[in-house]
């Protein structure tokens, strides 16, 4: 304890805290982390991941909208978990952990802020609900705040921490997700607010010298030059697919089309604000008392004007899934924190005091909010995070048919017809199954298949060859609410295998459903 407390300048009874406080915060992002039914987005990440179980390599598709890095990283921990859906969200854990460590243990000069910020992020319904998620947002902010603790070390005249930390942020936000476009753009502003503000204070030739000093270390540039040949790797195949490294400089106009155009994902401009208001308030509020400090605290200016960017590029773009919001109030956490450092350490004891109580209440109530979405109801449709998740119903006859062909290992080779328009994710969570089809019931029915999965419009047709084949009998039939903002499908499974094994009954075909 005494060599980290050392490393990271802590008093005991600070560092003491300071394990306390981390270890609380990774058992809320790792604990439960199977309550919440696979959502859509998990299960196309994971066919993903088995591409490269099953070529090798990921080949990278500028129309996809999502770098490699996610499936390798998902991939590597199925080694350890097996193909399981729930490794996207352990990867999803650890970046969303990773976030509160880093910014808990940030450069000295602020630390204070970024501990106010760690614990407003740990609170924050938003950052829990995906970051336990199995998808790309929380790898993404972690890379999001790992850059701007490298403008920190910048200044603070800690080079290497800042060529390393600058480094893996843009090469990780690359490899990610193409929206590290959008944070590009909002730092132009408050560069420029920067230069022109503080051009009588910052030296900026003396820095890039010394900049160029250090870069020229071999314990700096060969960590470097190791990402750069990783980012190539992953974007190629690591040779595999050569071709993928040239498509991430044309995946830029996809992206943007998709954006611009909405693709059934159109909200209305303040949308983010809007959310941000019922579920994010302590950070909303940060920001909104920030204002003032602005003037005195450079810092507070700098993070006002690039996140004031960041909300209006987000908002502009009529493309928002709610996840993305995570990547919208980092920032907003972090001017919180510049402040509540200010009124900590500058403000009297009693209206010190009231501020902290003030905050302290929202991060109850905050919290609060996460318990009954994180870990109580993950699924309350009624929620706004919550969006084109499967159903506790589907999540149950997914776990029940995997249970049935770990009793029964030789059903897997029986087929299973998926003949609804929209597949997933069966494909992901039945990829067990030797046999899958996908042939709709109108252009085929299976012979004597172990599961029929049909929309509701086509209940005739297979129920018709049902009964031509004399196999009617043989088949029980119920209603499945597969995921939200979709229609019921109608599935139909053999009695002798699926009888009693669901708690809902399974019907005659021909009676009403």
């Amino acid at each position: 304890m005494t060599n980290i407390m050392a490393k990271f300048k802590e008093k005991p009874l600070a560092c003491i805290f300071s394990i306390t406080f981390l270890l609380f915060a990774a058992m809320l992002r790792f604990v439960l982390l199977d309550n919440k039914p696979i959502h859509f987005d998990e299960s196309i990440n994971m066919w993903f991941v088995q591409r490269i179980w099953e070529d090798g390599y990921f080949t990278y598709d500028p129309t996809n909208y999502h770098g490699p890095l996610m499936f390798y990283m998902v991939h590597f921990v199925q080694f350890f978990t097996g193909f399981d859906f729930l490794s996207t969200r352990i990867v999803a854990s650890i970046f969303s952990f990773l976030t509160i460590f880093i910014l808990w243990m940030g450069p000295v000069k602020h630390r204070t802020a970024f501990r106010w910020a760690s614990l407003l992020l740990l609170v924050s319904p938003a950052m829990s609900f995906y970051g336990r998620s199995g998808i790309h947002e929380s790898s993404f902010v972690f890379f999001q705040v790992l850059g701007f603790m490298s403008f920190h070390y910048l200044t603070e005249k800690e080079f290497k921490k800042f060529w390393w930390a600058f480094a893996a942020s843009l090469l990780g936000m690359m490899a990610l997700k193409e929206t590290f476009v959008v944070l590009i753009l909002a730092l132009v502003p408050a560069f420029l607010m920067v230069m022109l503000t503080e051009r009588k204070t910052i030296k900026y030739s003396v820095w890039w010298k010394d900049l160029k000093l250090n870069f020229k270390k071999r314990e700096v540039y060969m960590p470097l030059f190791a990402m750069l040949l990783l980012f190539i790797g992953v974007y190629s195949g690591f040779g595999g697919n050569p071709k993928g490294l040239r498509d991430f400089f044309v995946a830029l106009m996809p992206w943007l089309k998709t954006g611009v155009g909405g693709s059934g994902h159109e909200k209305e401009f303040l949308h983010w604000t809007k959310l941000m208001g019922v579920n994010e308030f302590a950070v909303l509020v940060g920001y909104l008392v920030a204002i003032p400090f602005a003037l005195k605290n450079k810092w507070i200016r700098f993070y006002l004007v690039m996140t004031f960017f960041l909300w209006l590029i987000y908002s502009a773009i009529p493309y928002k899934t709610p996840w993305c919001i995570i990547s919208i109030i980092w920032p907003f956490a972090i001017v919180s924190g510049l402040v509540l450092e200010d009124i900590t350490t500058r403000w009297p004891g009693w209206q010190r005091a009231v501020a902290c109580v003030l905050v302290f209440g929202m991060c109850a109530w905050e919290a609060k909010i996460q318990y009954q979405i994180v870990y109580n109801n993950p699924i309350d449709m009624t929620h706004p995070y919550v969006y084109v998740n499967s159903t506790y119903q589907m999540k149950e006859f997914i776990a029940k048919t995997q249970e049935l062909v770990r009793e029964q290992p030789l059903l897997r080779e029986q087929t299973v017809q998926v003949g609804t328009e929209e597949s997933w994710p069966i494909p992901i969570v039945f990829a067990k199954f030797y046999n899958l089809s996908y042939f709709k019931t109108n252009q085929k029915v299976e012979d004597g298949a172990l599961i029929y999965m049909v929309d509701t419009k086509d209940q005739k047709i297979i129920e018709d060859k049902l009964k031509e084949t004399g196999k009617a009998g043989e088949y029980g039939v119920f209603t499945l609410d597969v995921r939200q903002s979709r229609s019921p499908i109608y599935v139909y499974v053999k009695r002798d295998s699926f009888q009693n094994r669901f708690s809902w009954e399974l019907k005659d075909i021909g009676a009403p459903l």
